[in-house]
């Protein structure tokens, strides 16, 4: 059973824009391994959170809200923050004082392990949470756990933070869909538009990236 942890009413649900990749999937799959077959990837979806509002994430798409993001501005100047929406969904986070959700960087392990203590954590609040992790970073990593009927799965949501300019941008998000297997911040990311044309020449393209890497 679901139990809606979230403080506040959700906002209404984000409309999923899962970018149609068709070539490079298929080429990708020449070298996927079985545990990166189980990732599911939102596409890039570049959602705003305008200042004062929040957004919600449906990460599996079964129509239950999973993660609120939430960009604020309280007495203490703007804030950022997360929220899962359902129990025993948990942020990867820590405690100092408060609860905080933790920056993480790509390839950083999100699974049980990893997760807690919480259910919500700040991401920044300027000086007044000064433990917060998101004041000003780009391409960082929440981690976080979810229920869908009785299972738990795990997933990642990548965003842009900056808390003097008020700016909250969601970029994109994927969670393995195995339920109880952990995920890596990151895993299921589609290449860049450059490495996209390569992979589009099928596994000659995968070669190649290869190639670059080994002489790098």
């Amino acid at each position: 059973m679901q139990v809606d942890q979230a403080a506040s009413s959700l906002a209404p649900s984000v409309l999923k824009r899962r970018a149609a990749y068709a070539l490079a999937a298929g080429a990708a799959a020449v070298g996927a391994t079985d545990a990166d077959a189980a990732v599911i990837y939102s596409g890039p979806q570049n959602i705003s959170i305008n200042s004062g509002n929040s957004q919600t994430i449906n990460l599996d798409g079964d129509g239950f809200n999973d993660l609120l993001l939430k960009n604020y501005v309280f007495g203490g100047g703007s804030y950022q923050g997360a929220t899962v929406s359902f129990a025993p969904g948990k942020l990867v986070g820590f405690t100092s004082g408060i609860s905080y959700a933790s920056a993480l960087t790509a390839g950083s392990p999100i699974n049980s392990g990893t997760l807690g203590p919480s259910f919500f954590g700040s991401m920044a609040y300027g000086a007044v949470n000064p433990n917060a992790q998101f004041n000003n970073v780009t391409n960082a990593f929440l981690g976080l756990s979810f229920p869908s009927g009785p299972n738990t799965y795990y997933g990642w949501v990548r965003v842009d933070v900056n808390n003097a300019a008020k700016t909250f941008v969601v970029k994109d998000w994927a969670y393995e869909s195995t339920a109880g297997v952990g995920i890596a911040a990151g895993a299921g990311l589609v290449p860049e538009p450059a490495t996209l044309g390569l992979l589009a020449c099928g596994a000659a393209g995968i070669a190649a990236i290869r190639r670059q890497k080994a002489a790098a």
